[in-house]
């Protein structure tokens, strides 16, 4: 039967793939060519990186491989806590299971089915980033396509044992506290945890390690470059594997290849043997509703004091009471805080030392913090039209206009997006001493930026709807999510390319290598008029066009 399962997702795919029309065939090759390119640029940052650590007299080749060793062990964590988070909604929560669980199917067949699926959703793209820094670890070290298939062959097990962790601790979590609240103290501990692990990481400050004047002290530390990195984990089985397969010792590779594949086996098989016994108690306890209190007394809720009894003031209580119901929204916040934090304590680090070169980085923050909220507004704003979900047909049966719905979404997402800009801008000022121009400049361009991804992912988001999606992921990687993240990052550097031309006038004045040319400032204000204008109107127009032909 599990065959019957796995036939049935090859045949979905091949027919997904056989009903692309010819523009669904350019659009997802332009698309797939673009994901390319960007693992392209991650190899070639990749390489410059190992190719710098390989002159490093004595210490190189030590480097190299502790830093693949620290990647495994960050990529297997990861992949730890992102089946953690993929195995709650795929094996508790998929929209499938009550039709596999009726059906005549073994329930370890069942299990099987979605056990696999989750594996394979929670480490490809993983895995995937792990590609471009093999083939730099192939360019630095003059190796062969036989050291690829060496890391083709060892990398399949390394994933499914991290995968099978996190799968694990969610079974015996949902069997021992079987409970839908169960699901948001794990989202909760999680986001708390990749918070944590990001900040340790960035506060460690590895920049040291390749900078020159630091070497000394690595060779210090010579010992500890040699000392294995969590031997008793995966991470380091493989990380070993492919330093002695770069080596040639291929018996070597041989032995730690085959125990990660014996290890994965054994790991899986116990999984599915623990499955057998507590996977339908966990299941059924998941399926439990939580006891809310609530005051039913008749009174105006904030909204309503704020926008009267209308329907805006309904549907914006709406999506608050929907954002705080579901857990994995607000506890994500904790990492918003972790992200801020980290960026503002890089800003503090940079060696900076004079007032000029202040300024300009204030000035260029526009552009790294465009890029962060960018990731915000993917994670938030370009999936709240499709969180809808089934119940979209409610709000397209009820005599609300489409608009108003999408003027909604944006009033709940504009407020923490404006918050979080303004915050960038002003601690980073702050921390900068950047001037009165810069300062000023930089606010006003990062509220705009921060206001222009707001209104773009609500429109791209009503371009592209995805309402039968089973988690958020699967809209954020959507053919919908890249064009949104490719035109917000499009417009992030069109306002840095127009806005430079004031700047530049504002270091040649204070210089006195120039003055303020007014009929630039101008030009440079009407473009930046024009670029905001269009990034704001033509994807709402198009989005608004969209919702109201979906059937």
């Amino acid at each position: 039967m599990l065959g019957t399962l796995l036939r049935r997702r090859g045949r979905t795919f091949t027919n997904t793939i056989g009903h692309w029309t010819g523009y669904e065939w350019g659009r997802n090759a332009a698309f797939g060519s673009a994901g390319f390119g960007l693992l392209f640029g991650l190899h070639y940052g990749f390489y410059r990186l190992l190719k710098y650590l390989s002159t490093v007299e004595l210490i190189g080749v030590l480097l190299t491989w502790k830093l693949t060793a620290m990647l495994l062990l960050m990529t297997f964590s990861m992949v730890v806590v992102s089946s953690l988070l993929t195995a709650l909604t795929t094996l508790f929560y998929s929209y499938d299971l009550k039709f596999l669980l009726n059906a005549p199917v073994s329930l370890r067949t069942v299990f099987l089915d979605k056990s696999l699926e989750s594996a394979f959703f929670a480490s490809w793209m993983i895995g995937l980033i792990l590609v471009p820094y093999i083939g730099a670890v192939m360019r630095v070290q003059h190796l062969g396509w036989g050291y690829f298939a060496a890391f083709l062959v060892a990398v399949p097990p390394f994933l499914l044992l991290a995968a099978s962790f996190g799968i694990g601790f969610t079974l015996l979590l949902l069997y021992f506290f079987p409970s839908s609240r169960t699901r948001d103290v794990v989202w909760v501990f999680s986001s708390l945890s990749l918070t944590v692990t990001y900040g340790l990481a960035r506060f460690a400050q590895p920049e040291k390690l390749v900078r020159p004047d630091a070497l000394k002290v690595v060779a210090e530390y010579l010992s500890f470059l040699q000392a294995p990195t969590a031997p008793y984990l995966p991470s380091w089985w493989l990380s070993e594997s492919l330093r002695m397969a770069a080596e040639g010792h291929w018996l070597g590779w041989a032995l730690r290849a085959g125990g990660l594949w014996l290890a994965a086996a054994a790991v899986y098989g116990l999984l599915v043997a623990l499955a057998g016994k507590v996977y339908f108690i966990g299941y059924s306890g998941a399926q439990e509703g939580a006891l809310r209190k609530r005051d039913h007394a008749f009174k105006l809720l904030p909204e309503q004091r704020l926008l009267g009894t209308g329907s805006g003031a309904a549907l914006l209580w709406k999506e608050r009471t929907t954002f705080f119901r579901d857990v994995k929204h607000w506890s994500q916040i904790l990492l918003i805080i972790g992200l801020v934090f980290v960026y503002l304590f890089s800003i503090r680090r940079l060696p900076l030392d004079s007032a000029e070169l202040k300024s300009l980085v204030s000035f260029l923050n526009v552009g790294t913090a465009g890029f962060v909220l960018a990731a915000l507004g993917l994670r938030f704003t370009f999936p709240a039209i499709s969180l809808e979900g089934k119940s979209w047909w409610v709000l397209r049966s009820a005599p609300i206009d489409i608009g108003m719905i999408m003027r909604e979404k944006l009033a709940f997402s504009l407020v923490p997006m404006l918050s979080i800009s303004a915050t960038l801008a002003l601690m980073t000022n702050w921390i900068l001493e950047a001037d009165r121009f810069t300062s000023w400049l930089s606010l006003g361009a990062l509220c705009t930026v921060g206001l222009a991804i707001c209104v773009m992912g609500v429109g791209f988001g009503a371009l592209f709807p995805k309402f039968t999606v089973e988690n958020i992921h699967q809209i954020e990687s959507s053919v919908g999510g890249f064009v949104y993240m490719a035109a917000c990052l499009f417009y992030v550097g069109l306002t840095i390319a127009v806005l430079a031309a004031p700047m530049q006038m504002h270091f040649a004045e204070r210089f006195g290598t120039g003055v303020w040319n007014s009929r630039v400032a101008l030009y440079s204000g009407a473009g930046w008029l024009t670029l905001n204008l269009v990034a704001c109107i033509l994807p709402w127009r198009l989005g608004r066009r969209a919702l109201e032909n979906h059937e």
